[in-house]
């Protein structure tokens, strides 16, 4: 019989426990990168409510298993209700089930729970396949990062993927109905951005995720050639922070994606950046909805600076779009 000397036995724990710990590494697969985005699920852990977060859950397994994704991105105003903690379980279960990565952009009515963010990253980081995490704990709002998209064979980065916390409503009400991504966001992003450019002698393509969108979105919804349901006026910060600008100086963002806006799913481009909406992917309704729910799906190229980008539902696929 065999015997393990106890530092050999201590040295097996503690690999199980780093394999254990570690993270998965986003890859591009046949030179495409597959990223779903899931928005406002308005998830109220009821009874009453059981019926509609059931076919939330069948409709986000049926598109995992149809799409099978590189990665899922849930931009917001997911759960909205108490009991918050076993409810983030029930909406992340599927993407230890389908073995997804996803990353979460908090949304407005994710503040109006009974857990502060921070806590609900906490719970959230408990899963096995989450990526959000705090870049830096000092930065305004919860789970601002960013994630290199990293070639087949993981040596160089490919492209870069940022998620932002655009936060909830403004102390001040003559400010408007809703907040914006701070100044300290936007130099954190602009660093970020100068780093990777250095590293690699290139801006490299990028893409951002968040829930509320910009002012320069309104001026997309209103162009002629924008593509897609424009039904709602876009329920924008009244300040303009100058993300935007940010994103055209660092001459890295190629597309932007965003929710909040449950009757509006389109995709338009404004000084070369694409402005996109996902399509509401919850049953329960805020309010007077006519879209069908679903899923935006984002095809990124491992060497072209383009995405392609449609609607998934249960029914169809539609408003395909190649940005380049």
């Amino acid at each position: 019989m065999k015997t393990y000397k106890p530092y050999l036995v201590f040295f097996l724990l503690c690999f199980c426990a780093i394999s254990a710990n570690s993270k998965p590494t986003l890859k591009f697969r046949n030179h495409e990168f597959k990223i779903i985005q899931f928005t406002d699920l308005h998830w109220v852990e009821s009874k009453e409510y059981q019926a509609r977060n059931d076919s939330t859950l069948m409709l986000i397994k049926y598109i995992l298993e149809t799409e099978k994704p590189d990665l899922v991105v849930f931009t917001g105003d997911v759960v909205v209700s108490r009991g918050a903690a076993a409810a983030w379980k029930k909406v992340t279960q599927p993407m230890i089930d389908f073995k997804v990565p996803f990353v979460v952009a908090f949304g407005n009515h994710d503040t109006e729970t009974d857990l502060s963010k921070q806590k609900m990253l906490q719970i959230i980081e408990q899963n096995p396949y989450n990526l959000t995490f705090n870049a830096d704990d000092k930065l305004s709002g919860v789970g601002n990062c960013s994630l290199p998209v990293k070639a087949a064979d993981e040596k160089t980065d490919k492209w870069i993927l940022y998620f932002f916390d655009s936060h909830a409503y403004p102390k001040d009400t003559l400010l408007g109905s809703y907040d914006w991504i701070k100044n300290d966001q936007i130099q954190w992003y602009r660093q970020q951005s100068a780093r990777y450019t250095a590293e690699h002698g290139r801006a490299l393509p990028s893409v951002a995720f968040f829930h509320i969108p910009f002012p320069e979105f309104e001026i997309v919804r209103n162009q002629k050639n924008t593509l897609g349901s424009t039904f709602e006026p876009v329920c924008s910060p009244n300040l303009n922070s100058g993300l935007f600008t940010s994103f055209i100086e660092m001459k890295d963002i190629l597309g932007v994606f965003v929710g909040h806006d449950h009757n509006n799913d389109f995709v338009g481009q404004l000084d070369r950046i694409w402005l996109v909406y996902g399509r509401k992917t919850g049953y329960n309704a805020a309010y007077k909805e006519i879209l069908d729910r679903g899923a935006r799906v984002i095809e990124l190229h491992e060497n072209d600076r383009k995405f392609d980008t449609y609607i998934r539902t249960l029914k169809q696929v539609s408003l395909q779009k190649s940005c380049e």
